[in-house]
């Protein structure tokens, strides 16, 4: 059912939340430390839910494509590497902006977010299949 909605609603549920995030991710870590708007919130804790948040989004669009069916498989562990990679470019990138740092422990806490995030997307998913398998079966019968 869930599952449906999601696959008919590909572009503006799965695709897009991640195109717009991943682009708002980018530009925030592109500002020069002091435009950066202070959240009150721990650099480590940022760091570690901004991350958990792109490994969802993009957990949920790797398993919802259908071009790549290893990826499809696996779309956990595709995503967790994808992210744990950008994480560490993002690092170096930041190394060039006024203000910025290059930081092993920001990706430390990228990919922490990133793997509580794999973590949630596999159990989340596995509950759906659960449910949906249980409501095909007594539809079934």
């Amino acid at each position: 059912m869930l599952y449906n909605f999601f696959e008919k609603n590909k572009f503006v549920f799965v695709y897009l939340p991640l195109v717009i995030y991943w682009i708002v991710l980018f530009v925030a870590t592109t500002l020069p430390a002091q435009q950066v708007p202070k959240t009150g919130i721990n650099d480590k804790i940022e760091h570690l839910l901004g991350y958990f948040l792109l490994t969802f989004l993009l957990s949920n669009t790797l398993f919802f494509q259908n071009k790549q069916k290893k990826i499809k498989q696996f779309p956990i562990i595709a995503a967790l590497s994808i992210v744990a990679f950008y994480g560490m470019i993002d690092e170096l990138h930041q190394y060039f902006i006024p203000g910025r740092l290059c930081d092993f422990y920001d990706w430390t806490a990228d990919v922490t977010g990133a793997l509580i995030a794999g973590v949630l997307y596999f159990l989340i998913k596995k509950y759906f299949q659960f449910v949906e398998v249980g409501q095909q079966t007594s539809i079934e019968r």
